[in-house]
């Protein structure tokens, strides 16, 4: 049996489910689709690569990444992924599937994939919130459902810029929280979470299937937020150097960069988006509690329209 997916707008035939992902009409004829297989993962590449991290040897075209003693993967010319497993439960371990294995595809489509999250503005239009893993910004986002606005994507999505204005494609129907966050927020049913993570901490994965827009939307503005020591959430205007650098930090697997040779590309798409979208940056303290009043500050700033 074929399961039939969407991942970043693109086509997955896969041999195995894949739940994350949104089901595709099966009347939809796919074009250049991925197709996902189990199987033997090569011993090593065609043409010679470069150790990108730990767990991954690619080049431009081909990427193996391997998980010690639990699974591999085998990905190419973005249309190929060979899923060997190793664990006899190889399934807890997919998530490196969604997170790395798609980030790869991508890349080797020409496609830039950035670390934000993001809410609906308006139909069509989004907000999204560009900062590294630990910030808040997927909590950021379930705050402001509360506040009355629709999901748009969680952790990743595709950027790119068109007849002067900026789009960005969101990646897959699901929400991720830290454990600590989710006695902290009432929109997510706790009963249907689902583990992804068991490391030191528990992260845990929640569907949003019949909520996710599946087209691109128009980037409203783009909101950088990081920790900070002062004792308050601060509201900045950003200079144009370091938003630059900000949102150049928030490619998703930026290291990886190097190794599909797109350091032209990358600076080109941040260069056109910085152009057609205004952006801010908003600081949280480190030790201090803004649960409630970060989206609430946020929730005016959108309503008001602020740059």
């Amino acid at each position: 049996m074929t399961y039939r997916y969407l991942a970043f707008g693109i086509p997955v035939l896969s041999d195995i489910e894949l739940p994350a992902l949104l089901p595709l009409n099966k009347n939809i004829s796919p074009e250049r689709p991925v197709t996902v297989k189990l199987g033997k993962v090569p011993q090593t590449l065609k043409t010679p690569g470069i150790q990108a991290d730990y767990f991954t040897y690619c080049n431009a075209e081909e990427m193996i990444f391997t998980l010690p003693k639990k699974i591999k993967f085998y990905i190419s010319k973005g249309e190929n992924i060979i899923i060997e497993p190793i664990h006899y439960d190889y399934s807890r371990y997919l998530l490196y599937f969604y997170s790395n294995c798609l980030a790869a595809m991508l890349l080797q489509r020409n496609l830039i994939p950035f670390h934000v999250s993001g809410v609906f503005t308006q139909p069509g239009k989004v907000v999204l919130f560009a900062a590294p893993s630990g910030t808040g910004k997927s909590t950021l986002a379930v705050k402001l459902q509360e506040l009355g606005f629709a999901p748009f994507t969680d952790d990743t999505a595709i950027l790119f810029v068109k007849d002067g204005k900026c789009y960005a494609q969101a990646s897959y129907p699901m929400i991720r929280l830290w454990e600590n966050a989710l006695d902290k927020q009432k929109m997510l049913n706790i009963d249907e979470k689902q583990i992804i993570y068991d490391g030191e901490k528990d992260k845990y994965g929640f569907l949003f299937h019949s909520q996710f827009a599946d087209t691109p939307a128009e980037v409203e503005r783009i909101i950088f937020m990081q920790k900070d020591a002062y004792p308050q959430i601060q509201t900045l205007k950003i200079k144009s150097t370091d938003a630059f650098k900000a949102l150049a930090d928030n490619v998703y697997r930026r290291h990886w960069i190097p190794a599909f040779q797109m350091h032209k590309q990358q600076f080109l798409l941040i260069s056109q988006i910085l152009q057609t979208v205004p952006n801010l940056l908003i600081t949280r303290p480190l030790n201090h509690d803004t649960f409630d009043t970060l989206p609430q500050i946020i929730k005016n700033i959108l309503n008001n329209n602020d740059n």
